[in-house]
């Protein structure tokens, strides 16, 4: 019984970790990033009496995928950011990490530019006309 016990911790853990990297993916605050790498350091740790000498599954995952969230001109972004999402088995914390993301869209379309560190929210009123930038 306690074998089930200890997974289901890891799985907390790991749903864990998925919100973190959501966090990081909706900020892009440095904070963020660092409680990332933290949590993947204890989750690859898991079992384990000493740190690993190369990083494990978990931080490499989470180097890679923070790496690519805010690499927007990287080529490799889509199919990296594919490739995480995948992986989540939660539908709910998938369409969210997904949306965060953006993976299918055009960035400079949404207001996103490889220099800005994130979304550039332009408002529009309900009737879709004007809004921020525009002339009054």
């Amino acid at each position: 019984m306690q074998q089930f016990g200890s997974q289901d911790a890891r799985a907390g853990r790991i749903r864990e970790w998925l919100l973190l990297l959501l966090r990081f993916a909706i900020t892009w605050d440095p904070k963020h990033e660092a409680a990332v790498f933290a949590m993947a350091d204890e989750i690859d740790a898991l079992g384990l009496r000493w740190r690993p000498s190369a990083p494990s599954f978990f931080r490499r995952t989470s180097s890679e995928v923070c790496k690519m969230i805010t690499a927007l001109d990287d080529p490799r972004r889509a199919t990296i950011l594919k490739k995480h999402i995948a992986r989540i088995d939660d539908p709910r914390l998938r369409r969210a990490f997904h949306a965060a993301v953006d993976v299918e869209i055009n960035h400079q379309s949404r207001g996103w530019s490889a220099k800005s560190k994130g979304p550039q929210l332009a408002l529009r009123p309900p009737d879709g006309k004007g809004g921020a930038g525009s002339p009054p």
